[in-house]
């Protein structure tokens, strides 16, 4: 059986990946209208509707470091930076690649703890094999 390690995947915004990930997940959505009606025969019936995607991501934080850091992607919502270049790959080569903005950091600093974040960048557009 094959195996594909995750601890080389990575979420990358133009040439930056977001650093000291623990993890991340492609989430990807399709709106299925019903369209049931008296000729389904009791049963349910749909079409295929929107599409969506988004990237959910954890890390240990650290201010330091050739990528973006927890700061700097504040930093990109706080000034509205929007369409950037993301790639989610999940064996550091293959994936997805689409538009898309961040749309949340949160930070934790629990006290005698790591500080931690967690994010989400929702996708502008179609998402494509890379």
């Amino acid at each position: 059986m094959a195996k594909i390690n995750g601890t080389t995947g990575t979420v990358v915004t133009g040439t930056d990946a977001v650093l000291y990930t623990t993890s991340s997940t492609l989430n990807v959505n399709q709106d299925l209208p019903d369209t049931t009606n008296k000729g389904s025969s009791g049963w349910a019936d749909h079409i295929n509707g929107v599409r969506d995607w988004s990237i959910d991501f954890d890390g240990m934080a650290d201010t330091e470091g050739a990528g973006l850091t927890f700061d700097e992607i504040a930093a990109l919502i706080i000034d509205r930076t929007t369409d950037a270049d993301v790639d989610f790959t999940y064996d550091g080569t293959n994936g997805w690649h689409g538009n898309g903005t961040f749309q949340n950091i949160t930070i934790d600093a629990p006290a005698e703890g790591p500080v931690t974040f967690s994010g989400s960048i929702i996708g502008n557009g179609a998402l494509a094999a890379i």
